[in-house]
């Protein structure tokens, strides 16, 4: 679709959406005399809000702490900022969007196809999460989501035989990372469905934010 037309899709400013372009964080091809963006959801997965995103080992500080996971690399005044961080989603009127720009750097997202996407939830190497996680109480349908460490990337694609998805329409999105928990977190699994774009997972990821940050201590 054009720029434009993305730009309208996903309530961005065309501004915004040709900043992104020229800066190479969002790919596109030149049909004729415009640019035409083939896969939505990697525009869809980008923040919406600047600022400073954490950094990606305080990102997974944030993510496990919020969740009573232990965090014993994190010094006495990063458990402080973690809280303030916290702080913040409590009282922010969109903390999907808040916490996906905080996080963005907890990995990197790629969109896949693949014949049989559901059997990436038996692989040993992938961890569940996001719209394939039964926390997000969304319907993954035939679709997959989840985590796999950057060494196990290439072994997972050939194993599920996963391919760049040709028709624009990925089944399967990883997130890849060198920093594999052992089971996705609350807040993770919010991010995620923030990412997709679309008001029924950030309506979902901002019930999970509120649901976590109402339990954790101020």
């Amino acid at each position: 679709m054009s720029l434009a037309q993305a730009a309208d899709a996903l309530g961005l400013s065309r501004s915004r959406v040709d900043a992104l372009v020229r800066s190479g964080r969002v790919r596109s091809r030149r049909i004729g005399h415009q640019h035409v963006i083939d896969d939505l959801s990697e525009l869809s997965a980008l923040p919406r809000r600047s600022g400073r995103p954490m950094s990606t080992r305080m990102a997974w500080a944030l993510l496990l702490f919020a969740d009573g996971r232990p965090v014993e690399w994190v010094a006495p005044t990063e458990r402080s900022r973690l809280r303030q961080h916290l702080a913040r989603l409590r009282v922010d009127p969109e903390p999907e969007v808040l916490l996906q720009a905080l996080v963005v750097n907890r990995a990197d997202r790629i969109a896949l196809h693949g014949a049989e996407p559901q059997g990436l939830s038996a692989d040993d190497e992938v961890v569940v999460s996001g719209l394939s996680d039964e926390r997000s109480g969304l319907s993954a349908g035939s679709s997959f989501e989840g985590y796999v460490h950057v060494d196990d990337l290439r072994k997972v694609m050939r194993r599920h035989l996963l391919v760049e998805p040709a028709d624009n329409r990925p089944n399967v999105w990883l997130h890849v990372t060198e920093h594999l928990p052992a089971a996705s977190t609350r807040l993770q699994v919010a991010a995620d469905l923030a990412e997709h774009g679309s008001a029924r997972e950030r309506s979902r990821a901002r019930e999970l934010v509120h649901d976590v940050v109402g339990r954790v201590a101020p």
